[in-house]
């Protein structure tokens, strides 16, 4: 495509006109980094400006779509597809994710199969003994989330949102393990922290 633009704008030249600098669409790019029980995180490349979206495949989900923003590259999102109302029960599903221009055209696809979704939990930053992460879980459900030292939060995930930011400060330093679970349920240890 780039040599059929320069073939066109030496044309123009040749014949005495003017034209516009074009510059060629940007090669864009999208891929599944992982999926983790419902969790999944993908990395967008070749997008430089704004006016592209992320569409999950999730259209009935509040935030079924996400703006892209460059230079972020990747993007997470926690699918629900749970089937009736008791805890655990779903339906493995299949997602399309697309990445859309300003225009509405796909420019890059990607399927995703989701076998369960359960709850996830991920570090956002450690500020001296502060520590901050970010915790997926489905709607309406009770979790615990264990930060490793006997203290634990009780959260539930708004319908508004799917995802929320959980803090907690430790009274020592050391190295603890952190865990996330629905409430009454053994909890999934996630991540490793080290504070000082």
């Amino acid at each position: 495509m780039v040599k059929a633009v320069g073939v066109v704008l030496a044309l123009l030249l040749l014949a005495g006109c003017t034209a516009p600098v074009v510059i060629p669409p940007a090669d864009v790019g999208l891929e599944i980094v992982t999926e983790d029980q419902g969790w999944v995180q993908v990395r967008v490349t070749g997008v430089s400006g704004p006016g592209y979206t992320l569409w999950w495949g999730d259209a009935d989900a509040p935030y079924g779509a996400s703006s892209v923003l460059p230079p972020l590259e990747f993007y997470d999102h926690f699918y629900q597809a749970v089937e009736g109302g008791s805890s655990g029960s779903q339906v493995p599903r299949d997602y399309e994710i697309a990445l859309v221009d300003g225009d509405g055209g796909i420019v890059a696809e990607e399927s995703v199969h989701v076998e369960r979704a359960d709850c996830h939990l991920a570090l956002v930053t450690i500020d001296g003994r502060q520590v901050t992460v970010r915790y997926w879980g489905r709607f309406g459900v009770d979790y615990s989330i264990s930060w490793g030292d006997q203290s634990t939060d009780h959260v539930t995930i708004d319908r508004d949102a799917g995802t929320d930011l959980a803090y907690h400060t430790y009274g020592r330093s050391g190295t603890f393990i952190l865990g996330m679970g629905e409430i009454w349920a053994p909890l999934r240890s996630f991540l490793t922290v080290t504070v000082k």
